[in-house]
Parts: C-alpha cells; sequence; structure tokens
C-alpha cells in the first residue's frame, strides 16, 4: 500500500545521512499516507454502510460536511509523493518544466492530477446528493488511480496494479465499517443482525487483503530472500508489519465470534482499530523506504537497520540469515506468546481498553526482539 516515492539513500552505517529538509520531507510524506489511509477508509465506509439497510446496522450519524471535508483533503494528502518529485526534477529544470515533466513522464505525477480531477468529481456528486452508486464509482475510481500511481504498479503494471488495487479497495472497505461502527455509533444497535453480514464480510476481505498483499510483496521479492531482508529498514518494517496483524486478527475473531453479548462491548471494537493503526503506520513507513529487490545490492546503499544494529551490531555482506537459539531469544518469544494470551484474557475479564492495547503492542515489541535475538546474518 502506498507510493514509493522517488528518493535518496546514503548507507552509513544503517543510517541515512539527510539533509534537515529531507528529513522533514520524508516524515511529511509518512505523516500524509498514514491519514489518507484513515480517510479512504472512512469514506469507504460512509458509502457501504448507505448500502446496507437500517435495521441491519447501528444508528450512525455522519455529517455531509466531514464526508465532503474527506474527499475535499485526499488531493492534499496525495500530494506528498509528487511534491517530493517535483523537488528532485527542480534540481536540473525550471519550476513549469519540472511540474511538466512529472505529469507527462512520472506515474506519480499522474496519479496526482489524476486525484485532483476525481475528487472534484466525487465532490460534487457528494455536495448534490446524488445516488450512492455514483458516489461508489468516484470513490472507485479513486482507489484505482491509487493503484495506478503505486509503486507496484511502476514495476510491472497490470499486475502491480490490479493487486494494489483490491489490497487497498479490501482493507479500506473493512477498516471503514469497523471505524464507523467503533467510533461512530453512540450505542451498537441491531449488534446481532449486523455481526451475521460484518463478521463474513470482514474475514472475507482479510482473506483477499492476505493473497493481494502477498502478490504485491512477489513483485518486490522473493519468499526466499524473506528473512535476509530483515537486516534492511524496509525488512524491518515489514515483519512489524506481519507482526501487527496477529494482534488485529485476534482483536477481529473476538468481535465476530466472542462479542455477542445483548450489550457488546465498544472497546473491543476500538482496540481493533488501534492494532489497524499500526499497520496502517507500517505501511505508510514502508512506503518512503527502498524494497529489496536484491537484498545484497540494496543493503549497499541502505546499510543495516538502524534497530537491528543496535541490538545485534553492524552487519556485513554478504547477507545469510541463519536462525539460532538464545535464552534471552526465547524468552522474549514466550513472552509475546503470553501478552497475546493476556489480550484475549483481558475481552473475557472486561479489563480497560488502554490495557488491551498494552498486551497486544507488547505481543509486537516481544516478539519482534525475540526474533532479532535469535538471528545471526
Amino acid at each position: 500500500m502506498g507510493d514509493h516515492s522517488d528518493h535518496r539513500h546514503f548507507g552509513n552505517r544503517g543510517s541515512c545521512i539527510l539533509r534537515d529538509g529531507q528529513k522533514k520531507m520524508i516524515l511529511f510524506t509518512i505523516l500524509s499516507d498514514f491519514l489518507l489511509y484513515l480517510v479512504m477508509s472512512f469514506l469507504a465506509g460512509v458509502l457501504v454502510l448507505q448500502f446496507v439497510p437500517e435495521h441491519l446496522k447501528p444508528k450512525i450519524s455522519i455529517r455531509n460536511s466531514a464526508v465532503l471535508l474527506g474527499i475535499a483533503s485526499i488531493p492534499f494528502l496525495s500530494a506528498a509523493p509528487a511534491i517530493q518529485l517535483l523537488g528532485l526534477l527542480l534540481n536540473n529544470a525550471s519550476f513549469g518544466s519540472a511540474v511538466w515533466t512529472s505529469i507527462t513522464e512520472f506515474q506519480v505525477g499522474q496519479s496526482f492530477a489524476f486525484s485532483i480531477f476525481l475528487s472534484f468529481f466525487w465532490f460534487g456528486a457528494t455536495a448534490v446528493n446524488s445516488s450512492k452508486y455514483i458516489q461508489a464509482f468516484w470513490f472507485l475510481l479513486s482507489v484505482l488511480n491509487m493503484g495506478f500511481g503505486s509503486h507496484a504498479a511502476s514495476l510491472d503494471f497490470l499486475p502491480g496494479l490490479f493487486s494494489h488495487t483490491i489490497h487497498f479497495l479490501s482493507l479500506t472497505l473493512w477498516a471503514g465499517v469497523l471505524i464507523l461502527v467503533a467510533w461512530g455509533a453512540p450505542a451498537l444497535t441491531n449488534w446481532r443482525s449486523f455481526l451475521k453480514w460484518f463478521t463474513p464480510f470482514a474475514f472475507s476481505l482479510m482473506a483477499i487483503i492476505l493473497v493481494s498483499g502477498f502478490v504485491v510483496w512477489l513483485l518486490f521479492s522473493k519468499p526466499a530472500d524473506y528473512a535476509a531482508s530483515w537486516v534492511l529498514p524496509y525488512g524491518q518494517m515489514l515483519l512489524l508489519k506481519h507482526l501487527s496483524i496477529l494482534p488485529l486478527l485476534v482483536a477481529a475473531f473476538l468481535n465476530g465470534f466472542g462479542n455477542k453479548a445483548k450489550e457488546p462491548s465498544h472497546n473491543l471494537l476500538k482496540l481493533e482499530t488501534f492494532m489497524l493503526g499500526l499497520v496502517f503506520l507500517s505501511t505508510a513507513v514502508m512506503s518512503k523506504l527502498a524494497p529489496p529487490h536484491n537484498v545484497n545490492n540494496t543493503f549497499l546503499t541502505e546499510g543495516t537497520a538502524p534497530l537491528l544494529e543496535s541490538l545485534i551490531g553492524e552487519q556485513y555482506l554478504p547477507i545469510t540469515p541463519e536462525f539460532v537459539f538464545s535464552l534471552n531469544g526465547i524468552l522474549l518469544l514466550l513472552i509475546g506468546a503470553l501478552a497475546i494470551g493476556l489480550m484475549i484474557m483481558s475481552f473475557f475479564k472486561k479489563m480497560p481498553l488502554w490495557l488491551s492495547f498494552i498486551f497486544g503492542f507488547g505481543f509486537i515489541v516481544s516478539v519482534y526482539l525475540g526474533l532479532m535475538l535469535n538471528m545471526n546474518f
């Protein structure tokens, strides 16, 4: 998910030596991607619930002005990769020439131009309360445009375009409904009727997300290089993203099959959105890192991931990952298993939301550290 924008890296003991302006730009693009995922999920949820009869969903009141604001923000949140590209082009061209080149020769620039066009018509259709089918049409085109501007599409156009689009669409549809119900419903009325369609809907979309995500990953790397990629910043974030998916799935399972009480828990739904936020955040960071098309070659420019280097020291070529047992590593993996168990127990014991999140986050941190301390590269 997200665009891998043009950027320059300078390897030096696992760190990128960047000017302050470049660092701020990378942080800005990460934040804008993260917010874009949230906005598109919100808009997707609004559209999905328009197609659901009132007796099959909790009562949710969303102001049209909030929807219009979300649509209007899309070009601004989509602009970061295009601005970054423009900054690189301005080193060798005038402003007008750089803008023209970015739109005519780069998919990132073309995607940004399309986002302005699509948001304009989507905004207009929503402002005049047009048919939900027309609004859904503009939403789908906007998602397709994000797939067009993705790094996956730039590597292998059709497979990248469709796998990224399907991946992002499935994620926003599922996440959007979840976010609106968790945070926009004062009371979880019609809960059992809602679960009857949302549970299979959510788990079907999750299966599509996992499969399409795997296809996108194959465009960047080989399965055999997965562990080797952990020495790189991109590989570290990919691992953290995968680890954050497990507590998210646990929360989703508990919501779908365990949260069937007469007065269901809002907190468990909110816990699922927080775990989803960690997935969004890691994805946003990954979108600004160089993917490991070839681990050894990428290592020459990227160096060791800073966090990994602080844990097990500087790494050297060739990268040959090997799993080794260490007492501290095994104990941390056991602590991770305990943390996920406590997260499940917190649901049945109706513990505070923050404590459940700490257990889920603790699982991610413990298992990550355990894996790193049990690896030799």
